[in-house]
C-alpha cells in the first residue's frame, strides 16, 4: 500500500478538489437567482459579465506568466510577485477610474452602478487571488493552492449567503464578495510574504519588461474570449434567440467535461515548464504522459457522455430544449481536440514560444467567424456548434505541426495522429445517434483506440 501511495501524485488530487469548490459558487449563484428574482438578478449578472471583460485588462496574462518563471527558477520568479501584483492594483484603479461612462454605455443607470463597481472591485480581488495561486502552482505547492481557494469560496459562499438571506439586497451582496475577495488576497499576500521572499524593486524599468512578458499572454486570453463568445452573438445577431438559448444550454453542460483538462493542466504545465528549464531533453516524454493522462481520464468521458447526450439534456433543461442536442452531438466530439489544443498552447508557453499563440488563435477566430457567417443563417445552433468543431481541429493541426517544425518532430507527428484518432473515438456516439451501424460504430472505435494504445505505448525520444 505504501508504494502504491508513493507512486500517486496527489497534486491532480489536489486540483481536483480545487476544482471542486466550484460548486459552492455555482450554489450561491442559484440562490441568489431565487431569492433576488428575474430582474436583480438579471442586473448582477449583467455586471458580472461586464467585469469580467473589464478584469482581463487587470490581469493582462500575469498569472500564467508567474507560474511559468516560477516553475522555471523560483528564487528569480518569485521576485516578479509584487510587480505583478503592484501593476494589477494600478490596473484595477485605472479601470474604476473609467468604469462610470463604460457602465452607463451598457444602459447601468442609479444603484446598478454601484453594483458594477463593487463587481469589478471583486473582479481584481480574483485577479490577484489568480496571480497568487499562479505562484503555488508554480512553486509545486498544489495542496496550499487548495486551502486557498477552499477557503475563499467558503468564505464567500458563508457571508455572500449569509447577507444575502437577511437583507435580499444586491448592493450589500456584491459588496460582501468584494469585500471577501480582498480581504482573502491580502491575507494570502502576508502568508506567502512570509513564507517565501518574493520583495524586488518596482521601477519603470520592471514594470516595462513585465508588460513586454506578458503581452502575448494577454492577447491569447482576449483572442480566446472572443473565440468562445463571438458564436453566441452571432447567433443573436444571425438567428433567433431560441437558437442562442439552445447553444447556451449547451455550453453550460460542456462547462462540466472542460473542468477535467483544466485540472490536469493546472499540475502539469508547471511541470512541463521546469522540465523544460532544467532537461529539454526529456520535454517530449512529459508531454507525451500529460496526453496520456487526457485519453485516459477525459476521453472515456466524453465518449460516455455521447452515449448519453440526449438523457443529459432533458435532465438539465427538459424536452422543450431537446432540440439543442444536435449542437451539443457536434460540441461534445470537438472536446477531444480542444484538449490538444490546449495541449499545444501549454507547450508553447512552456518553452518559451507563446509569441507564435497571438497568430494561431487569430487565424482560428477568423475561420471561425466565416463558418459561422456560414452556417448559422442555414443551421442555427447546429451552425454555430459545427464551427467550433472545425475551429478546434484546425488549431489542434495547425499547432501540432508547429510543434513538429520546431524540432520535436516524433512529438507533434505521434500526437497529431493520436488527436484524429480521438476524434473518431469521441464522434461515434453521436454518428450512432444519426444512424451509424452499431456494428461498424464498434469496429471504428475498437481500431481507434488499438491504434492510439499503440501510438501512446512506447515513449518519446529525447529532444534533439
Amino acid at each position: 500500500m505504501k508504494k502504491l501511495l508513493s507512486k500517486i501524485d496527489f497534486s491532480y488530487v489536489y486540483s481536483f478538489l480545487g476544482e471542486a469548490t466550484l460548486g459552492l459558487t455555482f450554489v450561491l449563484y442559484i440562490l441568489m437567482g431565487r431569492i433576488l428574482g428575474p430582474e436583480k438578478y438579471g442586473v448582477f449578472t449583467s455586471a458580472d459579465a461586464l467585469a469580467g471583460i473589464l478584469t482581463f485588462f487587470i490581469l493582462f496574462g500575469f498569472a500564467d506568466l508567474l507560474s511559468r518563471e516560477v516553475a522555471a527558477e523560483p528564487d528569480k520568479g518569485l521576485k516578479s510577485t509584487g510587480t505583478f501584483l503592484f501593476i494589477e492594483a494600478v490596473n484595477c484603479l485605472i479601470v474604476l477610474l473609467c468604469l462610470f461612462p463604460i457602465a452607463r454605455q451598457f444602459g447601468f443607470t442609479g444603484t446598478d452602478i454601484i453594483v458594477c463597481y463593487f463587481a469589478v472591485i471583486a473582479g481584481g480581488g480574483r485577479c490577484s487571488k489568480q496571480t497568487l495561486r499562479a505562484a503555488f502552482r508554480g512553486l509545486g505547492e498544489f495542496k496550499s493552492e487548495t486551502i486557498a481557494v477552499s477557503i475563499e469560496r467558503s468564505a464567500l459562499f458563508l457571508f455572500a449567503g449569509t447577507i444575502l438571506l437577511l437583507t435580499q439586497n444586491l448592493i450589500w451582496v456584491v459588496g460582501t464578495l468584494a469585500l471577501v475577495r480582498v480581504t482573502d488576497t491580502l491575507f494570502w499576500f502576508f502568508y506567502l510574504k512570509r513564507k517565501k521572499s518574493f520583495s524586488s524593486p518596482i521601477t519603470l524599468p520592471t514594470i516595462r519588461q513585465s508588460f513586454k512578458m506578458a503581452y502575448p499572454f494577454a492577447i491569447s486570453g482576449v483572442l480566446w474570449i472572443l473565440y468562445y463568445q463571438v458564436d453566441v452573438l452571432m447567433l443573436k445577431a444571425l438567428a433567433s434567440s431560441q437558437e442562442a438559448g439552445f447553444y447556451g444550454a449547451v455550453y453550460r453542460l460542456i462547462d462540466i467535461f472542460t473542468a477535467l483538462p483544466r485540472i490536469i493542466f493546472a499540475v502539469s504545465f508547471p511541470k512541463l515548464t521546469r522540465c523544460f528549464a532544467q532537461d529539454p531533453s526529456q520535454l517530449p516524454e512529459k508531454v507525451r504522459q500529460t496526453a496520456l493522462l487526457l485519453l485516459m481520464i477525459v476521453l472515456p468521458f466524453i465518449t460516455i457522455a455521447g452515449f448519453l447526450q440526449t438523457f443529459l439534456i432533458k435532465a438539465s433543461y427538459g424536452e422543450e430544449f431537446l432540440p439543442a442536442v444536435g449542437a451539443l452531438s457536434l460540441l461534445l466530439p470537438s472536446l477531444s481536440m480542444k484538449m490538444f489544443a490546449s495541449l499545444v498552447s501549454y507547450f508553447l508557453q512552456a518553452t518559451r514560444k507563446e509569441k507564435l499563440l497571438p497568430l494561431v488563435l487569430l487565424a482560428t477566430v477568423c475561420l471561425n467567424i466565416a463558418i459561422n457567417a456560414i452556417f448559422i443563417p442555414q443551421l442555427g445552433a447546429v451552425g454555430a456548434a459545427l464551427a467550433t468543431l472545425l475551429s478546434e481541429v484546425t488549431f489542434a493541426v495547425i499547432g501540432l505541426v508547429i510543434i513538429t517544425r520546431a524540432g520535436y518532430e516524433q512529438l507533434g507527428t505521434r500526437l497529431l495522429i493520436v488527436a484524429l484518432l480521438g476524434l473518431v473515438v469521441a464522434s461515434i456516439p453521436s454518428m450512432m445517434l444519426y444512424g451509424l451501424v452499431p456494428v461498424i460504430a464498434i469496429g471504428m472505435m475498437a481500431a481507434s483506440l488499438g491504434a492510439i494504445a499503440l501510438l501512446m505505448r512506447s515513449k518519446m525520444n529525447p529532444a534533439m
